[in-house]
């Protein structure tokens, strides 16, 4: 299900979500210092942050809201199939929507920043196994920012971390026919296509991906 269809079907519960976000209460985290990517070791706790090369993963936070509004641009909106036209408002429900799923462990989410400009340039996320939309992991980066390897970093580092955290074999990601750049990029990250589609309406739609735990 996209987003747009989701906020249609559950308006009334991103006002609630909203609400809880407000009154939850926060991470008691840690950082890493260290390409988190080259250790396998079992965690208890996913880190507040991790370093990498290239990119940092940071939780997201309050603060990071209008550096992510202003990053969502319309090309990555188009992308993901986030309406064309949002506002500041729009922006800040659906974040504080995703920080209570990020807080309740219905999905592991980090915000992308460029190590060099230490800039919010996009985000990435593996939820939760949901048999009506199973496709779990999603990713973003701004235009500006796309080559050069950050996004496969990031991919790196997130699945290092859900790996440690879990012991499911393995995820999934649903990638649009038509978006071609996103499927050879995960698939460059380590995802393999397992030849089969994702159906709508009794045609073919989406490639079907999977990242498997390292044996």
């Amino acid at each position: 299900m996209s987003f747009i269809n989701f906020v249609k079907k559950h308006s009334r519960l991103l006002v609630v979500v909203a609400t809880l976000a407000l009154a939850g209460g926060g991470y008691v985290g840690y950082q890493w210092y260290t390409t988190a990517y080259e250790d396998w070791r079992p965690i208890s706790v996913a880190p507040d942050e991790v370093r990498g090369r290239g990119v940092i993963l940071r939780k997201l936070k309050e603060s990071f809201f209008i550096d992510f509004h202003n990053m969502f641009s319309r090309d990555v909106r188009q992308n993901i199939e986030f309406p064309e036209y949002i506002d500041l408002d729009y922006t800040i429900r659906f974040l504080k929507y995703e920080m209570e799923r990020d807080r309740t462990g219905k999905q592991l989410m980090y915000c992308i920043f460029d190590a060099k400009e230490n800039k919010l340039i996009g985000t990435l996320e593996i939820r939760e196994k949901n048999d009506k939309d199973p496709g779990q992991f999603g990713c973003w980066l701004n235009e500006r920012y796309r080559g050069g390897g950050r996004i496969q970093e990031a991919i790196k580092l997130i699945t290092n971390i859900y790996f440690r955290l879990t012991d499911v074999p393995l995820f999934t990601a649903h990638v649009r026919l038509w978006n071609k750049r996103s499927y050879r990029a995960l698939l460059k990250a380590g995802f393999t296509d397992t030849g089969k589609f994702y159906y709508e309406d009794g045609k073919p739609t989406r490639y079907l991906l999977e990242f498997r735990r390292k044996k």
